[in-house]
């Protein structure tokens, strides 16, 4: 963001404890931005949520700090909302990669566990058919969107407790059961590194924020909590398959009552080398994504009373079924992680299986690989 760019637009830097000489940068370079210093990082929602409390505009737009407008892209963008019938909240446009080629996002879906994709993300722009200016989007992507502030706000604006990632699609159905809706604007273009920002954080911490994130979307949203079933047996199925097959001494973990251990603990020389040396675990989980599963399991269990209260709040606000709302956008059933396609064909899951319209696709259908 270079400089104010209408008479009527104002552009607000909300910086989230950034240590590489921002704040000095812009203060010094571009004194007409607001400037909201906030000492630490607050994540995605968090630097948001601090610039729309200080916002007096009547529309607000979110822009990605590693993505660049094309020319023409703010007209795009107000000009969407300002026409835009009264029951759309949000407008979202059109994200690209650096080179202007492939796909970032023109429209995603959401899938059965509370988990979301970029439709097309990567394959080139001519290759997927792109919906029209006004098309109803289930969501916007935060990183390039506008939305009417009062609305927004009096939905709830986007979820503090996400910090980042699948805050906008939370928001986009949050916006569909309350009764309004989000559009697309393929006028509005940004190109966009994708992950360039996330990237530091890790992968897996990024995967904790994935994991965690999904599951409580769903635990919000879904109408009915019998449509989580298939969401919580998919999450702890995924827990088991990465802590018997990807963690040291696994065996101890899937061995039946009364069997012999893999371990030689009942032996002498077991009996002997636990009397001199002390006991060893009997299993140990060493493996990073087996622990982010863990992680994001346990945010869920220690903020189960704000997750309750939370969906109470949104059921409150509820004034279109789950059923009309993805017989628009069905669910996805993707197989996505390592043991997915034997789960999905089982016959436990397909009993849990959502009974809300969804289709089944290929991780390949969705984005290139």
């Amino acid at each position: 963001m270079s400089r104010q760019l209408t008479g009527d637009a104002m552009i607000t830097v909300a910086d989230n404890g950034s240590t590489d000489g921002s704040i000095g940068a812009i203060a010094g370079r571009y004194p007409a931005v607001r400037l909201l210093p906030l000492g630490e990082n607050h994540g995605f929602t968090g630097g948001i949520a601090a610039a729309l409390a200080r916002s007096p505009a009547r529309n607000v737009i979110f822009l990605n700090n590693d993505a660049v407008p094309e020319d023409g892209w703010l007209a795009s963008l107000v000009d969407a909302i300002e026409n835009a019938p009264d029951d759309v909240i949000s407008a979202g446009g059109k994200i690209v990669d650096p080179a202007g080629e492939l796909i970032d996002f023109i429209g995603g879906a959401l899938t059965f566990d509370g988990h979301a994709f970029q439709n097309g993300f990567r394959y080139p722009l001519a290759s997927r058919d792109e919906p029209a200016a006004g098309s109803d989007l289930l969501f916007a992507c935060g990183g390039n969107m506008i939305s009417r502030r009062e609305p927004l706000l009096a939905l709830g604006g986007f979820d503090d407790d996400y910090f980042a990632y699948l805050e906008d699609v939370d928001f986009g159905w949050r916006t569909w059961i309350a009764g309004y809706r989000a559009v697309y604007e393929p006028r509005a273009v940004v190109r966009h590194k994708s992950s360039a920002t996330s990237q530091r954080l890790g992968d897996f911490e990024r995967g904790v924020l994935f994991e965690r994130n999904a599951l409580q979307t769903a635990l919000k949203n879904f109408e009915s909590l019998q449509d989580v079933s298939a969401a919580l047996f998919t999450f702890f199925a995924r827990l088991h398959h990465y802590a018997t097959m990807r963690n040291a001494n696994a065996g101890e973990l899937t061995r039946e009552p009364f069997s012999k251990s893999s371990k030689s603990s009942r032996s002498l020389a077991g009996r002997i080398r636990r009397k001199l040396f002390g006991s060893k675990p009997l299993a140990t989980i060493d493996d990073p994504l087996t622990t982010m599963q863990f992680r994001a399991y346990e945010w869920i269990a220690a903020h189960g009373e704000r997750i309750a209260t939370k969906r109470a709040a949104v059921q409150k606000l509820r004034c279109r079924s789950d059923r009309e709302i993805f017989e628009r956008f069905p669910l996805q059933i993707v197989p996505t992680y390592p043991g997915d396609e034997a789960l999905m064909r089982g016959a436990l899951f397909n009993l849990l299986r959502t009974s809300l319209p969804s289709i089944d696709r290929t991780l390949s259908d969705i984005m290139r690989t």
